[in-house]
């Protein structure tokens, strides 16, 4: 069912859409929503509904990839000052110099593929509205939904960050013709603040439809735990933060989960599902269970002969100095070692970041040759962090601050102090840094505590000199793809671009 959304009794919409052989078709058509005929004349059934929900599951972890995990990294590291772009793709390049313009590869296909998964949701929702089908019970129908709008809050909450005002589609578009379905694909761009009341409407929804946390050993599967911890980052990111409310959500996440005992555990692919796994996509590998594989891992870090060793080209999103003289700085062996490995590459390429002797691959990703590396999208110690930053913002620094030494705690790390506010922010920040490396938060906490323009026109290479990286204040967003602006004359390009 990866193909299409539904089938069954008459056919709901065109097959052809959602083939992803048929690109031509798709790069007619604004990527502000999948195109859609929906018949309310006829009805989904329950079984039908199952596999669209599963669909919408395999999509976001399979044609999806490189939004969902690949460019998590590169929006949330290399555009940050935890690594550089690596590899030789321009696209990449221009985003780790901040030279990035609305022509820009990377920036396209994130907004295509977001708007993909979003008008997948948009489609299992309405079908699920109008279903009659006696043995689709309402709890499972409002499950159904909640999910499906569980998938649309999180990707206008990552386009959000990224682009800032967005096409808001909520509903599939009307395909009764060819000039209405033209029409209503044609969306102007809504205020950030009316695109976080859409975010916070469907998880308010979900919170109260979806699973429990524990009902179901997957946890890819969206649960209670991971609705309110996407509450909690919302109310963070805010153009107005609501730290109360993060502090609420966190508190209604945090008793329902445990850090493992080790830290190395949650990158071994032995402890999957594990009690520290808030929302985690799941990978079986190319040769199990679904035989999707998590791929990304081989241009991370390469394998010859069945082990990862670098080897023979130059891989994307290389460790940044500054980040792995941050770790040395706090005696952070442990994390250090579990998120990057050296190695001597004498013969195989030159950097002007690292010395062919001792050159640094990120290796939290592990396993290139099966692709059985899930991949953490919410774990428990960013919701720690997350309430020790809200703590902090509210007065209470020792609170704060037991909850960063919570963490420092897991990977021996001795106890800190903070005398103000302010310096527990830092803490915080510092241990959010470290904590989750190259699992795309670190962009998003410059941008939401405001220190991005000033981090990042500070960032010194191995030699201490500066990068000059020379930021504007515009550039803290990615432009509008002008593709879609091309086909969407509704769409204004950001403000400096």
């Amino acid at each position: 069912m990866k193909n299409k959304i539904i089938t069954g009794g008459a056919v709901l919409m065109s097959i052809a859409v959602f083939n992803s052989s048929c690109s031509k078709l798709l790069d007619k058509q604004p990527q502000t929503n999948v195109i859609s005929s929906v018949d309310t004349t006829a009805q989904i059934s329950a079984t039908d509904a199952e596999a669209s929900i599963k669909g919408l599951y395999t999509y976001y972890k399979n044609n999806a990839l490189e939004w969902s995990a690949f460019d998590r990294i590169t929006n949330g590291d290399v555009l940050a000052d935890n690594a550089y772009a690596g590899g030789d793709n321009s696209d990449n390049i221009t985003i780790d110099n901040f030279t990035f313009n609305s022509l820009n590869g990377n920036i396209n296909r994130d907004w295509a593929d977001a708007y993909a998964v979003i008008g997948r949701a948009n489609i299992l929702i309405d079908n699920v509205a109008h279903s009659k089908d006696a043995a689709f019970t309402a709890t499972r129908k409002a499950q159904i939904t909640g999910e499906a709008k569980f998938f649309r809050a999180w990707n206008y909450f990552d386009l959000v960050k990224l682009y800032g005002r967005l096409p808001l589609k909520l509903k599939p578009s009307d395909a009764t013709s060819s000039e209405s379905l033209f029409n209503s694909s044609l969306v102007a761009q809504s205020s950030t603040d009316s695109v976080y009341d859409a975010i916070l409407s469907d998880l308010w929804y979900a919170k109260d439809n979806v699973q429990d946390v524990g009902a179901n050993a997957s946890k890819y599967i969206v649960s209670k735990g991971a609705v309110y911890a996407t509450l909690a980052k919302v109310y963070a990111t805010m153009a107005t933060p609501k730290w109360d409310s993060v502090k609420y959500y966190s508190d209604l996440t945090i008793p329902q989960y445990s850090m493992l005992s080790d830290y190395t555990y949650l990158w071994d692919n032995a402890h999957k599902n594990n009690s520290e796994a808030i929302w985690e996509i799941n990978y079986d590998g190319y040769n199990t269970g679904d035989k999707i594989g998590n791929w990304f891992p081989s241009i991370l870090v390469g394998f010859d002969n069945g082990h990862f060793a670098g080897g023979g080209w130059k891989k994307f999103s290389t460790p940044a100095n500054d980040l792995v003289n941050v770790f040395n700085a706090e005696n952070d062996l442990i994390r250090l070692n579990a998120s990057i490995t050296f190695l001597d590459i004498s013969g195989q390429w030159t950097d002007k970041n690292w010395p062919v002797t001792h050159y640094p691959f990120i290796t939290k990703y592990n396993d290139p040759q099966n692709g059985t590396n899930d991949f953490y999208l919410i774990r428990l110690p960013d919701v720690l962090l997350l309430k020790a930053e809200a703590l902090a913002q509210t007065g209470d620094v020792s609170g704060a601050m037991n909850l960063v030494n919570q963490v420092r705690a897991r990977v021996n790390l001795g106890a800190k102090t903070a005398a103000s506010a302010a310096e527990a922010l830092d803490a915080v920040l510092l241990e959010r840094r470290l904590e989750l490396a190259f699992e795309g938060h670190r962009w998003f906490d410059l941008l939401r505590t405001g220190k991005a323009l000033q981090v990042m026109n500070a960032v010194k290479d191995g030699n201490g000199q500066s990068l000059n990286y020379n930021v504007p204040a515009y550039r803290l967003l990615y432009p509008i793809p002008q593709n879609q602006i091309d086909l969407n004359p509704k769409l204004t390009q950001t403000s400096g671009y």
